[in-house]
């Protein structure tokens, strides 16, 4: 991110204008991010007829770049094994969500749309099991 000093204030000014930085969407990048997510969640839910995409689809995440020409979305899928398989499937019906957004919303350019595995549940369940399943060493030593 490109960091300018404002002489007159002394604030740091972003990228993409005085008090945004990077990191932080703006008011219009999440309404945009929500009616994507509202869009492909219902062409998910209507069916695509396309025997890749099987199983549970659900999207955990957003983003949409700043200038609103690209949303890349996380997903996880049940069950595990038809993860790339479902991607695949996703990435070649990319047109079809495309028409989706444009129909459900006035925006003149519709975002590019990109699939990604979201991969924070598998951690986040890794690492509660490991605190939930202390090592039967561990007891041992604070008794010593």
């Amino acid at each position: 991110m490109i960091q300018i000093m404002n002489e007159s204030s002394g604030k740091k000014r972003g990228r993409y204008g005085p008090g945004n930085e990077a990191a932080e969407p703006s008011i219009r990048t999440a309404k945009v991010a929500s009616t994507v997510r509202k869009a492909v969640q219902e062409a998910l839910s209507r069916g695509l007829g396309d025997p890749r995409i099987r199983g549970l689809v659900s999207i955990t995440s957003v983003d949409v770049s700043p200038d609103l020409a690209s949303a890349r979305i996380g997903i996880t899928v049940m069950p595990e094994q038809h993860e790339s398989t479902v991607l695949r499937g996703l990435q070649s019906a990319n047109g079809r969500f495309r028409r989706e957004i444009q129909r459900t919303t006035r925006l003149r350019r519709v975002p590019r749309v990109s699939f990604e595995i979201d991969k924070t549940l598998k951690r986040q369940a890794a690492i509660e099991s490991l605190l939930e399943d202390p090592k039967p060493n561990d007891s041992e030593v604070g008794e010593s």
